[in-house]
């Protein structure tokens, strides 16, 4: 049996109904990487008694951060999609990847295993080095059977580099393989009858995910796949109605999804299905910023129908090219309107609601101690501001 107490230190996290509790003079005890006590000392005062006092330097202690949507393994870059968008006429153009999702799954399919592992551990190292301890991972830029159990398969690989634990979601339903232009339902069938299965029975899958958007996959031809996720008794979660309406949300919710993410142009009727439902609402502000795009997800309706939010990175080469949490906290901020304890959450309660771990994300005695300590007094300053802020992980 370990134990550890950590003092001289300010704690917070944020309780079940949003409110932040923050404590100005705080003790943490941990044993067997466990949450004993988190609390003023003046209540923790016995413990100082029994076991040495490791010292923060007056530094704040949170819960680890958690970046509940990610696209981490992939190659390429995608910049040629970005100059088309804000400098067509840009003569260097050419020696950058363009094509959309498709071009990165092409890019992907042609690295090696050992390349991409690379890539993805890099990646890793900048989560890790800003408070992240949890993050999920998709598929997606496989498209096939092999494809998708390699990309599966090196993120199960990952899961402890950097003390890190990955969660894995099948995207099959990411985009129509070149295989299946026009066909749509065919690839979907694919998906549903062999290749989702196959890889849940192998032990790859987490959750499942998918794209329904007037860019990805009809509500209608997406049905059977989330049906087929239910049956197999997987979690489903779901990227909806980001570039326009197209009903993913009221289908996701149908499911009972985990999360609905992105959701620009969510209808007041998913709206309205989403209170109560114990459903997250996953914001990507860095794709709207990335992408230029003009409607905000509905923050005050959200906040109306009790709709609890997390934020992400949604890191992809394509509309996200970054790995900061922080980063993505800061821009639901000020771009989206979050209040500074709805940002916090997001990022550490909220989005392990969002995926479903009920032992993360919080102070509370019984929880994991994935702790992180940083330089700051108080917990708006990490998601209020764009320094570079450095996490100390304890333990």
């Amino acid at each position: 049996m370990s134990e550890l107490l950590f003092g001289n230190c300010s704690l917070a996290d944020v309780d079940a109904s949003g409110a932040l509790r923050f404590i100005a003079d705080g003790l943490v005890h941990v044993r067997d990487d466990r949450i004993v006590f988190a609390g003023p000392r003046a209540q923790g005062q016995h413990l100082t008694q029994r076991l040495e006092l490791l010292d923060m330097e007056s530094m704040l202690v949170t819960p680890g951060l958690i970046d509940c949507h990610t696209h981490l393994i992939y190659a390429g870059d995608r910049l040629g999609d970005l100059l088309a968008q804000r400098d067509p006429d840009d003569p260097s153009r050419d020696r950058f990847e363009s094509g959309g999702i498709l071009a990165t799954v092409d890019a992907t399919n042609q690295a090696s295993r050992a390349s991409l592992a690379t890539l993805a551990r890099s990646r890793i190292d900048q989560m890790a080095d800003h408070g992240v301890t949890t993050v999920e991972v998709k598929s997606g830029y496989g498209l096939s059977m092999e494809g998708e159990r390699r990309l599966l398969e090196i993120a199960r690989s990952l899961s402890g580099y950097r003390g890190i634990e990955v969660i894995t979601s099948f995207l099959g339903a990411h985009a129509l393989p070149t295989a299946y232009a026009s066909r749509p339902a065919d690839y979907i069938a694919l998906l549903t009858k062999e290749v989702m299965p196959t890889l849940a029975a192998e032990g790859l899958i987490d959750m499942v995910d998918c794209f329904i958007d007037p860019e990805g996959f009809s509500a209608s031809i997406v049905t059977p796949y989330l049906e087929r996720a239910s049956e197999l008794g997987l979690p489903i979660r779901a990227h909806v109605d980001q570039f326009g309406a197209a009903g993913g949300g009221e289908l996701a919710l149908s499911f009972g999804a985990r999360s609905i993410d992105h959701i620009e142009h969510l209808s007041s009727a998913a709206l309205a299905t989403a209170r109560g439902s114990g459903t997250v609402a996953v914001l990507l502000p860095f794709a709207y910023l990335h992408k230029s795009l003009t409607s905000i997800p509905p923050i005050m309706g959200l906040r109306d129908n009790q709709v609890p939010m997390a934020v992400a990175t949604d890191l992809n080469p394509g509309t996200s090219p970054t790995a900061s949490l922080l980063l993505a906290a800061y821009l639901s901020v000020t771009l989206y309107g979050l209040r500074p304890v709805e940002a916090f959450a997001g990022i550490t309660r909220r989005a392990a609601e969002a995926l479903g771990l009920s032992d993360r994300g919080r102070l509370d005695p019984g929880c994991r101690a994935d702790l992180v300590a940083w330089e700051v007094g108080h917990p708006y300053e990490l998601v209020a501001s764009v320094f570079d802020r450095r996490a100390h992980r304890l333990g």
